[in-house]
């Protein structure tokens, strides 16, 4: 087993029994992705949801529009901090467990 797909709680194998969703009321607009663990049952959630959810939106907006990128030459700074960006996501997401323990908020 990979300590990439540990459950935080427990260290049970989630590579090979995947985590379950929790059930979220269906009138939330906008709601947190929390799992179960299928050995200790501890709410877990995906370290870079949030953020992987932000850079494709604004990978989507910056692709749509594109004439306003171009018309002030953006591009050639844009397109390297993305590529920055990416690269650095893909390298944190291969360091780090892709699974933490959800913090409740008071």
């Amino acid at each position: 087993m990979s300590y990439r797909y540990a459950c935080p709680a427990c260290e049970g194998d989630l590579k090979n029994h995947s985590p379950a969703a929790k059930k979220t009321p269906w009138y939330k607009l906008v709601t947190r992705h929390i799992w179960l663990c299928p050995h200790c049952g501890a709410e877990i959630e995906k370290r870079f949801a949030d953020f992987d959810a932000g850079l494709a939106m604004g990978t989507a907006v910056l692709l749509g529009g594109g004439g306003f990128v171009s018309i002030w030459r953006l591009g050639k700074y844009l397109a390297p901090l993305a590529a920055i960006i990416f690269g650095l996501r893909m390298l944190a997401g291969g360091i780090f467990p892709l699974y933490v323990s959800v913090k409740r908020r008071n």
